[in-house]
């Protein structure tokens, strides 16, 4: 047997399994658990995998196993659609039906800067891997901040949502399910760049300066950014209400155009127009 080890997929598995219990999968509950969530011989039996084999994948002892087997695993576990990507890619095996992405880069691509241009006031933030941030438009640094103030390994979108005192005002009641989604994003990446010096970095600092991390991080969430709507309290455009999507770019898969489009159109407009009023009498 391979002396290779896998204690993230181990460690993926368990927080999954921990979360469902006998009633989530239709099985009787018998006696008293000592630890939440379904046993692993009962998970293996849902799987159709031996006891043993299934141990050693969460234990880290297996460091992959087969498309039909995981599969199967993500069936028991009830995965979502992002979970069960992110299991693929911890087993370091392709995802039936999904196209590798090409090679992470840093460097803007014309075809995404094409779509950035035509988005005009529309606020919209451009992440590459590891949810860095390579660009934002005008509306965008106007709604959360100049992003290209910031010292670039301070380019982040994870590292911004738990660190910067203008994040939490801005999403005030809504800042912690915001920023844990983001821990999601965040997770997924890790998973695609194992031992990636770039994730290193922004995790050993969330690690150390946020507890927030810290407690989300143990948890393995995924995620996909999938909170459609969101109430920012801006302190010239007041609360607003908005509504978030994201774009790929056809041929640029590791690069993703975030938009965050106000629900109030003229609100957040005239808003803008007057912060470029502003700004101008203060430059002249």
């Amino acid at each position: 047997m391979s002396a290779k080890r896998n204690p993230e997929l181990g460690a993926f598995l368990h927080t999954r399994r921990s979360r469902l219990g006998p009633a989530d999968v239709g099985l009787p509950a018998q006696g008293r658990r000592r630890v939440p969530g379904l046993r692993r011989e009962e998970l293996a039996l849902l799987a159709g995998v031996s006891p043993d084999y299934y141990t050693r994948l969460e234990q880290g002892r297996q460091p992959t196993a087969s498309p039909s087997v995981l599969d199967a695993v993500a069936r028991a576990l009830r995965l979502s659609a992002e979970e069960r990507s992110h299991l693929y890619t911890l087993a370091g095996e392709a995802e039936p039906g999904v196209s590798s992405p090409v090679p992470p880069g840093d460097t803007i691509d014309p075809r995404v800067r094409r779509v950035l241009d035509v988005l005009g006031d529309t606020p919209a933030i451009l992440c590459g891997p590891y949810v860095d941030i390579l660009t934002a438009n005008e509306a965008a640094r106007f709604l959360f901040t100049d992003f290209g103030e910031l010292p670039p390994r301070e380019r982040n979108a994870v590292r911004w949502m738990l660190l910067s005192p203008l994040a939490r005002e801005l999403y005030r009641d809504q800042w912690e399910n915001s920023a844990g989604e983001m821990v999601g994003m965040l997770r997924l990446e890790v998973g695609r760049h194992p031992g990636d010096p770039r994730v290193a970095e922004i995790v050993d600092e969330l690690l150390d300066q946020s507890p927030l991390f810290r407690r989300l991080w143990t948890e393995h969430r995924v995620s996909a950014w999938q909170t459609d709507e969101k109430t920012l309290h801006h302190p010239a455009a007041g609360a607003l209400r908005f509504f978030n999507s994201s774009i790929t770019v056809s041929g640029v898969p590791d690069q993703v155009i975030y938009l965050v489009v106000p629900e109030d159109v003229t609100a957040f407009e005239t808003a803008l127009r007057r912060s470029r009023t502003v700004r101008s009498a203060v430059e002249s």
